[in-house]
């Protein structure tokens, strides 16, 4: 049964077999020996290897199986406060410019609906394009069972054809037809939306049998059908969360990941062909404003805050939140099995008994502890093994939501967390025990299996002298790569290099000088300072003089067109660094959702869970007067133990193909080209990609660059308004006046997420119930002395109120009510009215007239009855961050404060009918202290940090730039 209580049929995880074609066989094309792109796996025999179809089988799973998470996102559409829509997201009349616009990749084979008389229930979806959207395996798929051509398996015989019983099959099945088909089972996979990584589902809420269902097709049909495009333009429909959609939206990791493939790259984005597609590159064109607030307009704060989010980032604590903006890049997936051959040899984790209940492929005896194990996540955070990242994304988009929405205040917050229980998992959830025993199990496949014949694989490397365009470049900068790769060995290698001297490990210390240094032969177990500032001193020391003699022993020298010392390299070490020596923004380092006792608790290591503070982190603090240092810091805070505050190396695998950089990608441009309609799009060609490579490594290697008024972004307000001439950096500043805006119905969900219902009800309805009584009570046996003592209580409160917020100096004669009300008391008690009862009473009549109209206004507005919630208006030039990082851990008092300083911004900008500047800087002047002070992450500064380059001298970057682009 549902939540709304519609019957769906029980499931078991044989009900959902994974696709073994090859249906997706163009995508993700590699480079065989022949230095040609082929197809991946590729075979040409009568009978398909078992572990090449389990690699398949895997593929499809992370392009198209969103693992049940589709009841969650028709959740969240209901639920999640009127941000956004997956319906109108897909809308088939915006398919010719859905790259351009959000970077979503349009699935081929499919076309735009632009017909009023073919929509679908009201709703404009991307219709089939002829016969090539049916998926086909290529000619040689052949069924490694059977020896014959791979046809579709069929469900068991027990399993139901659909998850529900419909009301009307001849209605139901006219639907169903409407919707493109591509050839994958819809009662597994869902129908294809238009948009690679999102299909749809019919809701069982909305065709199944059943007095709700039943409900939700009336108002569907008697508010959205009634109105043309009533659906996608009045967010009193599409943001109501009585409405029940028609269809559910299934999010596969795709959704992300797929993007246009950088060594055969689509003519035209908004058109790709399967073979322009790579779905392990990680999209850097997806835009999360786009996405996730698709619903809101830039003039709402929420949309602000999803705009700070760089495009190709997402924030993974956004539903889940840790009450920081901390968005991170959409990683690529790059060599897999040198990754896992680095994890290996670096010290393993100790985890416990629930990280146990994770598989795990790294080390050959299930239940091993401590377990060796990759960091995929960029703070290391996710540390059970590639089978626990694996099954954690899958829980972080969406599936076993029931469990979900038990454990924390979905996107609010300002509730605590309670841990994902793996456990839980197993017992409840049929999605859970699916991708436990199948769907992981191939995903791991899909990632490690390397053709016998080649040992190719689909995570290697894509060299950018592969292409056309890139070959005759690396051609003819051969030497100064050659004397690049010497500054990379001395320089980058020892946190950018998997490959490492026997022995090698880093640890970390502010006493770093004191440890023991290295020995000629010793292996190389370095102590690193934790400091960026003791970095050059670092590196002139005989220790690192005798690793980098190592390091560089290793590497050998360059011998024909293939690097020895790069084949097989990830390219990192996976050690956890400082973000204290990183110097980076802080924000996705500080996240403290997989700490011990939070919801990822069961995905992170009891390693991790013990790591030391990593000390005070050095930040711009815009609010400070005080001078800053030379690496343009003056201020510092000091993060949380127990995990948070480190950075795993990036991978330097293909990175001439993912600029822009830095974990958040801020630093670099993305470039521009024109469309056919003459509009400037994301241009993900190869020279697009080498424009974006160029442009961010000068500013990683030249830092000085960074600060360059003619390429500045959205946010970036430096130079255009005289509040951020001060700005050390990229601060995401808010682009125009905005509003913490919730639609009406949203009101009660907002209030009692964060106060819980009780205390919902009591300060809107038992509080002034219980004043309404006690007052009538002594309306009838009330005597001067009470109404003296009533008004006093009112006078004090009032006073107290007043000074604690400080709203008195914005509106002093706001203190007429404390003093009337003191005035009232002195004449009850010792002049005129002491023994005039009648006036006592009237004035505990009036309290309990006024007692009651408050409190049906308060139930009012908590119900949403007296319109929608809109807060501000927060100034043009806000930082973001400033609220966005806002700690409900903070003290009491300081968060208190940062509340009446909001509050106090707020009223007057309203009250002197404020603009720009002069708007900002009351702001500032009220909220701004107090701000910082309760932020849990105050560092700012989106594009600082990574200066090891610094030292360098301008012809040794220029190399190192042309070596790093033969990656």
């Amino acid at each position: 049964m549902t939540e709304a209580g519609t019957s769906i049929h029980k499931r078991t995880e044989d009900f959902f077999p994974a696709e073994q074609r090859d249906l997706f066989w163009q995508v993700d094309q590699i480079v065989g020996p022949d230095r040609m792109l082929h197809a991946f796996p590729y075979f040409d025999g009568a009978v398909v290897p078992p572990l090449a179809r389990d690699a398949i089988r895997g593929k499809n799973t992370w392009i198209a199986w969103g693992e049940g998470n589709e009841v969650f996102w028709d959740w969240v559409q209901q639920h999640g406060y009127g941000l956004a829509d997956f319906l109108i997201l897909v809308d088939s009349r915006k398919r010719d410019t859905r790259f351009a616009r959000s970077g979503l990749i349009n699935q081929p084979g499919m076309k735009a609906q632009l017909e009023k008389d073919k929509r679908v229930l009201g709703l404009y979806l991307d219709q089939a394009d002829g016969d090539q959207i049916l998926l086909k395996p290529p000619p040689n798929d052949i069924d490694s069972e059977t020896g014959k051509l791979a046809v579709r398996r069929t469900l068991p015989t027990h399993a139901p054809k659909e998850a529900f019983e419909p009301w009307d099959r001849v209605e139901y099945a006219r639907v169903r037809a409407q919707l493109a088909y591509d050839g994958l089972d819809p009662t597994i996979y869902g129908y294809p939306s238009g948009v690679v990584g999102l299909r749809l589902f019919p809701n069982p809420n909305f065709f199944g049998k059943g007095e709700a269902a039943e409900k939700a097709r009336d108002y569907w049909n008697n508010r959205v059908m009634a109105t043309d495009d009533a659906y996608y333009t009045d967010q009193s429909i599409n943001a109501d969360p009585k409405l029940v959609r028609p269809f559910r939206v299934s999010m596969s990791c795709g959704f992300c990941h797929i993007a246009p493939h950088p060594l055969n790259p689509p003519e035209n984005p908004e058109r790709p062909l399967w073979s322009n597609l790579s779905s392990i590159i990680g999209n850097q064109y997806w835009d999360p404003v786009a996405t996730f607030t698709n619903l809101k307009k830039p003039d709402s704060f929420l949309y602000q805050f999803l705009a700070s989010q760089q495009p190709g980032t997402i924030d993974t604590s956004l539903v889940s939140t840790d009450h920081i903006n901390n968005s991170n890049t959409i990683t690529s997936i790059f060599d897999v099995p040198a990754r896992l051959a680095r994890a290996q040899v670096n010290p393993p984790e100790n985890q416990s008994s629930s990280n146990l209940l994770i598989p795990h492929v790294e080390d050959p005896q299930q239940g091993t502890n401590p377990r060796h194990t990759p960091r995929v996540l960029l703070d290391g955070a996710d540390s059970v093994g590639v089978f626990g990242a694996l099954s954690r994304v899958y829980l972080n988009i969406g599936a076993y939501s029931e469990e979900w929405k038990r454990l924390h205040n979905t996107v609010v917050g300002f509730t605590p967390q309670r841990p994902f229980a793996v456990a839980t998992a197993l017992k409840n959830s049929v999605y859970w025990r699916t991708a436990d025993k199948y769907r992981i199990p191939y995903l791991a496949r899909f990632f490690t299996y390397q053709e016998p014949q080649t040992g190719t694989h689909v995570t290697q490397p894509m060299h950018l002298a592969d292409t056309a365009a890139g070959k005759p470049i690396i051609q003819a900068e051969h030497e100064a790569a050659g004397r690049g790769r010497g500054v990379f060995i001395q320089n980058c290698a020892i946190c950018h290099s998997s490959k490492q001297p026997g022995g090698f490990s880093l640890t970390f210390s502010r006493d770093w000088a004191a440890k023991k240094t290295l020995e000629t032969g010793a292996s190389p177990a370095l102590t690193l300072p934790m400091d960026f500032a003791d970095w050059a001193e670092f590196t002139k020391s005989a220790t690192y003089g005798e690793y980098v003699k190592q390091i560089s022993d290793l590497a050998g020298q360059r011998s024909g067109p293939l690097d020895p010392f790069l084949k097989d390299n990830f390219l990192s070490t996976e050690t956890r660094v400082p973000i204290t020596l990183v110097g980076t923004n802080a924000g996705r380092a500080v996240g403290t959702n997989a700490m011990r006792g939070q919801i990822w608790d069961n995905f992170s290591s009891e390693t991790y869970k013990n790591l030391a503070a990593v000390g005070e982190v050095h930040f711009f603090n815009p609010f400070s007067e005080k001078p800053v240092d030379r690496w343009g810091n003056n201020d510092s805070y000091a993060p949380p133990g127990g995990g948070p505050g480190y950075y795993r190396p990036a991978s330097l695998i293909s990175l001439w193909a993912t600029a822009p950089f830095l974990h958040n990608n801020a630093l670099g441009d993305y470039p521009l080209r024109k469309n056919e309609q003459d509009k400037n799009v994301p241009d993900p060609s190869v020279e697009g990609r080498l424009k974006a490579f160029d442009n961010g490594i000068d500013k990683i290697l030249w830092s000085e660059k960074r600060d360059s008024s003619s390429s500045r972004r959205p946010g970036d307000l430096r130079g255009k308004m005289a509040l951020a001439d001060g700005d050390r950096g990229f601060i995401y500043r808010t682009t125009q006046v905005s509003y913490f805006d919730f639609p009406a119905p949203f009101i009660r969900q907002l209030i009692e997420g964060v106060a819980g219902s009780f205390w919902t009800s009591f300060l809107t309805t038992y509080l002034w119930v219980g004043i309404a009584l006690v007052a009538a009570v002594f309306a009838f046996i009330g005597r001067a002395r009470h109404a003296g003592f009533a008004l006093l209580l009112i006078a004090v409160l009032a006073a107290v109120v007043l000074r604690v917020t400080r709203i008195d100096t914005i509106y002093p004669l706001l203190w007429l009510v404390p003093a009337v009300a003191a005035v009232g008391a002195l004449l009850f008690w010792f002049w005129l009215l002491l023994k005039y009862n009648w006036a006592a009473r009237t004035v505990f009549l009036a309290l309990g007239v006024l007692a009651v109209l408050t409190g049906l206004t308060a139930n009012a507005f908590v119900n949403g009855r007296l319109g929608d919630l809109k807060i501000g208006p927060v100034p043009t030039g806000t930082p973001v961050n400033l609220i966005m990082n806002l700690s409900p851990e903070a003290p009491l008092g300081d968060l208190m404060r940062a509340a009446f300083g909001m509050t106090r911004g707020f009223l007057r900008i309203s009250k002197d009918s404020l603009e720009s500047e002069a708007a900002w800087e009351a702001f500032k002047e009220e909220a701004a202290t107090p701000l910082m002070r309760a932020s849990k992450n105050p560092d700012f500064v989106l594009d600082r940090g990574h200066w090891f380059a610094d030292d360098l001298t301008d012809d040794q970057k220029k190399d190192l730039k042309a070596f790093l682009k033969t990656l």
